[in-house]
């Protein structure tokens, strides 16, 4: 039976052109708060995880017909200051015409034992744009 949570970000991150962002959440369905490891913590991980992620974000404040990218991003151990990416995964990469939207993106993978993965966006605007919210659920399985 595979393991399921859902987060959510419901505070503003503001996006640098032409920079990867990590998409940190508020909180997972479970009350655990300030969280960047979407998969790859829990107690499945112990042996590896496989991992199934969707997440959908909003961007205000882009300039109009700046591509939009997500992707997953694996991470191993890297000592006491955390991790660094060890994979990024291929991203989705959307044009729009508003100045603002909504963009999704899906993956699944893989996980060592000791990795996670995360989620992070670019915008390649002309100016700063604003992550306005983010949603994502993942479902987990044991390798």
């Amino acid at each position: 039976m595979p393991g399921h949570h859902c987060f959510v970000r419901s505070s503003e991150l503001q996006l640098r052109p032409g920079e990867w962002h990590d998409v940190g959440f508020d909180r997972r369905d479970d009350g655990l708060v300030s969280i960047s490891a979407l998969a790859g913590t829990g107690p499945e991980a112990l042996g590896g995880v496989l991992y199934d992620l969707s997440v959908g974000v909003v961007l205000r404040g882009t300039t109009p017909g700046t591509e939009v990218q997500l992707r997953a991003a694996e991470f191993e151990p890297a000592g006491e200051q955390g991790g660094r990416i060890r994979r990024e995964r291929p991203a989705l990469g959307t044009v729009h015409s508003a100045g603002h939207g909504r963009f999704t993106y899906h993956w699944k993978g893989a996980l060592a034992v000791g990795h996670w993965v995360g989620v992070q966006v670019a915008q390649f605007g002309a100016s700063d744009a604003q992550l306005v919210s983010a949603e994502a659920d993942v479902f987990t399985w044991r390798h």
